[in-house]
């Protein structure tokens, strides 16, 4: 196979490619033995059939064609090592000559990654937030703590804000005109009173009631809400009490210590396990700002980098975006606003695979053993196990790597920018 590159143009590299009559013959040739061997023709014992019976029985064309096409995945694949192409999108290809006892000769339009112009790092200087964990941190995690282990008991007094209210309700929703729209029949739910996560208006009924008490609650539904017949209208609420629990927090003993830190919080006293909440919370906070400062190099790294964003990439994340808010139930999107961010994460994608590459970032074995022993922690279960599941997904394998491979370019970016530390509440 002989090749030549006729013009690159922005990100789209044009190539002629001969295929010698001779590697040609010889691939049409097998081509003609699969199909002898294959069909069955009338008269003529498998694989015994000339090649004019097969001829008028599928067609001249149609063996050279099909025989070409067995050709094109090596021939794209020599193309693309000879010419180091990073292709964003399958070539297009155009059969300019293909005829039996002549060279084939092809025309091949790439689209491959632009070339981008990455911004000296060395010039970057991002902010990394610092705070210390003090006895409120500790005090309020311990509270948050004793709450999520805290166990419910029913009382024989009213509501109170902190108790948890069992009521069976029903909803109508009704227009401007007092017309009934929709309607739900009575189910039964238990209310938690934290006034930071219910409603105001059924927050207020519900604090002060006893079992068997009945109370309305009407709420306007918020204008952007998904179901356009039903935003901006009211919802009435009707309540029934049946149960008030009073929520009894566990004390702080080695009980409570062991549910928070297995056995080895048994062993704590409340000292302790305070430290160890406090390291706990350091690390949380550690990790945040790390974050935080990533999030802000690769903000300025991308701002600070020139690339002409292919439009074919551009609208692939569009449909994307599309996908993944449709699945959150998202809709009147604008089209604009969509583009835009587009554009910025093809961007971000392009400048962070070029920073990978100039680096020479590359992901191991070990990064992904490492990851999928994280997993099966994370979900109490055996890495192999994991390991399995993962590998049997091509795709969910490709996007597992990619992202290991973004922080592995994060983390090597990070130690070439100017990082300052500073205390919450300042200026950055």
């Amino acid at each position: 196979m002989r090749s030549e590159m006729l013009s690159q143009e922005k990100n789209v590299v044009t190539i002629k490619a001969v295929v010698e009559k001779e590697d040609f013959k010889k691939e049409v040739s097998k081509m003609y033995d699969k199909l002898a061997k294959n069909a069955a023709i009338p008269g003529f014992r498998r694989g015994k059939a000339p090649r004019k019976v097969l001829d008028l029985r599928f067609g001249k064309e149609a063996i050279l064609a099909e025989a070409l096409e067995e050709m094109i995945p090596s021939l794209l694949g020599e193309i693309t090592t000879d010419y180091d192409l990073n292709l964003i999108e399958d070539p297009d290809v155009k059969i300019d000559v293909m005829e039996d006892g002549k060279d084939v000769e092809l025309t091949l339009v790439f689209e491959v990654e632009p070339e981008v112009s990455l911004a000296d790092l060395s010039e970057i200087q991002v902010v990394k937030p610092k705070m210390s964990v003090t006895d409120d941190h500790v005090s309020e995690a311990i509270d948050d703590l004793r709450k999520r282990h805290s166990s419910l008991e029913s009382v024989d007094r009213p509501s109170a804000p902190g108790d948890v209210v069992v009521a069976d309700y029903s909803t109508v929703v009704v227009d401007d005109e007092g017309e009934e729209i929709v309607s739900h029949p009575a189910e039964t739910h238990s209310f938690d009173l934290v006034e930071e996560t219910l409603r105001p208006e059924i927050y207020q009924a519900l604090v002060g009631v006893s079992p068997e008490d009945e109370k309305d609650s009407q709420v306007v539904i918020d204008e952007d809400y998904k179901d356009e017949k039903l935003a901006g209208k009211t919802a009435k609420y009707k309540f029934t009490v049946k149960e008030v629990k009073e929520r009894v927090l566990p004390e702080l003993d080695s009980s409570f210590f062991g549910q928070v830190f297995g056995e080895e919080g048994e062993a704590m006293e409340e000292g302790s396990f305070r430290e160890a909440i406090s390291q706990r919370l350091g690390d949380h906070m550690e990790g945040e700002a790390q974050q935080a400062a990533e999030g802000n190099m690769v903000r300025k790294s991308v701002d600070a980098s020139e690339v002409e964003v292919p439009v074919s990439m551009v609208n692939r994340q569009v449909e994307n975006l599309k996908k993944r808010m449709e699945e959150q139930g998202v809709a009147d999107v604008d089209d604009s606003k969509l583009t835009s961010q587009a554009e910025r994460d093809v961007k971000e994608f392009l400048v962070l695979e070029a920073y990978g590459k100039e680096m020479a970032v590359e992901l191991t074995k070990e990064d992904l053993d490492e990851e999928f022993q994280r997993v099966a922690d994370s979900y109490g279960v055996g890495v192999e196990a994991v390991k399995g599941a993962f590998l049997k997904n091509k795709d969910k394998i490709n996007e597992i790597a990619h992202s290991l491979k973004v922080k592995k370019t994060i983390s090597a970016m990070m130690e070439k920018v100017s990082v300052e530390e500073k205390e919450m509440g300042q200026a950055q």
